[in-house]
């Protein structure tokens, strides 16, 4: 793909558009699902252990919030059963992908009934933890450990879905994503790089108000500060880390992004005072089908905003509202409407649920 321009540029780009719809995604769209025998093949999940997995698996219990999206990404909506997510947690999700609503909605790895999964004859289970993988693969359920805390572990975990669904389509839709991760991070690297350091703010992502928790480093929120040329104000490690606000007023940070799900500050509230909210710098997160901010594959998007955030001047020639609309277009197969795009970027739910 051909570099961007600098900024200073006076034409405004897409960042996703240049050669996405190529001849390797227009393979992903028109090609047949490659052929599968009834065998089971073995896929290696995010701990390393070698899970034996039905080929072409049908019926899949998706119990990690973020990784439906993904499954939805690599053509698998259909697939899903059994779901952690539920149409007024994550409206967006169900609008892009309406068989969702068929599945049962709201089962988590700590409340699932293992009994119920094999009644439903489940060929593939997700999960967010080891252990949680562990115990169910004792229980005689194919179980993936997927997930990741950086963004190359985050590829790693859609490889490995990839390949855990066995088609074509998945495989190559794959390619393409982690093809389009690597560009725009050799892009951020290359602007950001050249930027001194007392240029670069200092990032607070607030995750809840009440109660007052934050998301430190070593996460995925702190890698996506990172590459977007920031610093994160935090000096605690781990997410949702519990704070006060007297610990907020002296990290004192240029830039406060609460979550998107966080409400209005209250008249009284003294997070009024901070430098950052006096001079317009706390910002809502925005959310799609899944927040962008967490670990879902929106990422792609939570990494360009920030980086128009943090340095609008260097990256003013990435058109966000554009690159918004294509992700959606050939990542879920989903027409945004503008005002969907100005709703997502507000982390509004929908005009309209299926």
């Amino acid at each position: 793909m051909r570099a961007l321009p600098l900024s200073g540029s006076k034409n405004r780009r897409s960042f996703l558009l240049a050669g996405l719809l190529g001849t390797a995604l227009a393979g992903v769209l028109l090609s047949p699902l490659s052929a599968h025998s009834a065998q089971a093949r073995t896929v290696v999940d995010m701990s390393g252990t070698p899970v034996e997995i039905k080929d072409n698996p049908t019926a899949i219990a998706d119990l990690w919030f973020a990784h439906n999206e993904l499954l939805v990404m690599l053509g698998a909506a259909d697939k899903i059963k059994v779901t952690a997510e539920k149409p007024s947690d994550r409206p967006w999700l169900f609008k892009i992908a309406p068989v969702l609503l068929k599945a049962e909605t709201g089962v988590h790895p700590d409340t699932v009934n293992p009994e119920d999964l094999l009644a439903r004859h489940i060929d593939l289970v997700i999960v967010p933890q080891r252990g949680q993988a562990d115990a169910l693969r004792k229980l005689g359920l194919p179980t993936l450990h997927a997930q990741y805390t950086t963004v190359p572990q985050m590829l790693q975990s859609i490889d490995m879905t990839a390949e855990a669904l066995g088609t074509q389509q998945a495989r190559e839709v794959a390619g393409v994503y982690r093809q389009k991760m690597d560009a725009l991070i050799t892009l951020l690297h290359s602007r950001v790089a050249k930027l001194p350091a007392a240029s670069r703010p200092r990032v607070l992502h607030i995750a809840t108000l009440n109660p007052l928790q934050i998301d430190g480093q070593n996460t995925m929120i702190d890698t996506w500060i990172k590459a977007a040329g920031g610093e994160n104000a935090a000096t605690v490690s781990g997410n949702h880390r519990p704070t006060t606000f007297e610990q907020i007023a002296t990290w004192n940070p240029d830039i406060v992004i609460v979550g998107p799900t966080v409400g209005e500050l209250d008249a009284s509230s003294p997070f009024r005072s901070l430098p950052a909210f006096q001079k317009g710098k706390w910002v809502r997160n925005p959310q799609g089908v899944f927040p962008w901010d967490r670990y879902g594959c929106e990422e792609l998007l939570q990494l360009e905003w920030a980086a128009k955030l943090f340095h609008p001047a260097e990256f003013a020639d990435l058109d966000m509202r554009q690159d918004l609309r294509n992700f959606y277009q050939t990542f879920f197969h989903y027409a945004l409407t503008d005002d969907d795009i100005t709703r997502i970027l507000a982390a509004q739910p929908p005009a309209s649920t299926p």
